[in-house]
């Protein structure tokens, strides 16, 4: 059989093969797949998202989320544009597949810029809430600085993420991750 393909077989095959390995990678690469939770089972995956869920918002998750834009917002509106600017840069960085690959160099500079901006911020902040998901996000960007572990920016980006919602006027309700006491009521 094997010698019956002939050049032209072998030929097909390879490219064949080639192909769908390419456009498995691509794949994977693009939605943001980890190869990891299919090598593992589902019992991982289904762990992993069961702890970082997002919400659906509902009518009454929206008028929390406009009430915590009044009052939390309103009230830290530096700290508003602060992490309206933060949430882009990771949508730059980490959306579609960007998390795979990292520039490591940005992230720490970024990650430094953020622990910096967050120690000034602490004094001013009032909202109990708010402060511990600053705390959280310094703890966070101190962790990513140390390890360089992707997880752990996209756990910032999550989190300003909800924090873009409850402070600014963010309206991308239909993914609330629930990784911020800010946003805990909305949930």
């Amino acid at each position: 059989m094997l010698k019956k393909l002939g050049w032209f077989g072998w030929t097909f095959t390879t490219v064949i093969l080639i192909t769908i390995i390419g456009a498995s990678i691509f794949f994977f690469n693009l939605f943001d797949l980890d190869m990891k939770s299919l090598v593992n089972g589902e019992e991982e995956s289904a762990e992993a998202d069961s702890q970082q869920e997002e919400v659906a918002a509902s009518e009454e998750t929206i008028e929390e989320v406009e009430t915590i834009q009044e009052t939390v917002g309103q009230d830290h509106q530096e700290i508003g544009d602060f992490v309206s600017d933060m949430h882009d840069f990771y949508n730059d960085t980490t959306g579609y597949g960007g998390i795979n690959n990292l520039n490591w160099d940005e992230q720490a500079e970024q990650a430094e810029y953020v622990d910096g901006m967050i120690s000034d911020f602490l004094s001013e902040v009032n909202n109990e809430a708010l402060l511990n998901d600053l705390q959280h996000i310094q703890e966070l960007a101190q962790n990513a600085l140390e390890s360089q572990d992707a997880d752990y920016v996209r756990n910032l980006h999550r989190l300003f993420h909800d924090l873009d919602i409850a402070l600014n006027s963010y309206d991308g309700y239909d993914k609330i991750w629930g990784v911020t006491e800010t946003l805990k009521s909305a949930n």
